[in-house]
């Protein structure tokens, strides 16, 4: 299956992706000489995957929330010649990186529901 997203990008990194499919075959075609371990190896394989997901899936999440968390406060509120911002109505220089974020956001969620 061919990967869209360069490698920075992945969800799932090609090369750990293509190492488990490949240990997966393994384990499938060792079914017949060896049934439970067949699916044993099956089962610490999908363990193995969900973790190497979520540890991605939660450094993606700390990734952006640093960048528009840390944008945000490095605007101080009432600086001379910007508009006094509010919850609703963020300075205009942070409401290009907030976009940025929420497209980033999007993105991620958008492949994460793909899968």
């Amino acid at each position: 299956m061919a990967d869209v997203h360069p490698e920075g990008t992945a969800l799932f990194p090609i090369g750990a992706r293509d190492k488990l499919a490949l240990r997966l075959q393994n384990a499938v075609n060792g079914f017949v000489d060896g049934p439970r371990e067949a699916v044993e190896n099956a089962d610490r394989i999908l363990e193995e995957a969900i973790a190497d997901l979520t540890h991605t899936l939660t450094e993606r999440r700390n990734a952006l929330r640093t960048t528009w968390q840390s944008h945000a406060a490095e605007v101080p509120p009432g600086e001379p010649g910007t508009p006094a911002a509010t919850p609703e109505t963020p300075p205009a220089g942070d409401t290009e990186q907030l976009r940025l974020a929420l497209q980033d956001y999007r993105e991620t969620a958008e492949r994460l529901l793909r899968l």
